[in-house]
């Protein structure tokens, strides 16, 4: 069999042999039973509120100063040439 895929500190593999599903060994492996919290909810609402909030900031403080661009580019009045004497 396989040894367990664990690495201590040190450096060193587990020299344990490891269950075949979960590559490790029965020490080394831990079950966390995944658990949807309730307030996680409301909170990713709020992040997605700020995340889409801060977007739209820099999309603004970007596209306003290409719209300047723009019109004083295209939109101004063009330079007339200056006859030499």
């Amino acid at each position: 069999m396989a040894r367990c895929f664990h690495i201590y500190d040190s450096g060193f593999q587990c020299v344990d042999e490891a269950i075949e599903t979960t590559d490790f060994c029965d020490a080394h492996q831990k079950v966390i039973p995944f658990e949807r919290l309730e307030d996680s909810l409301e909170d990713s609402a709020w992040r997605k509120f700020i995340i889409r909030l801060i977007a739209f900031l820099l999309l603004i403080t970007l596209l306003i100063p290409f719209w300047y661009t723009l019109k004083s580019l295209y939109k101004g009045t063009p330079a007339q040439a200056q006859e030499s004497w």
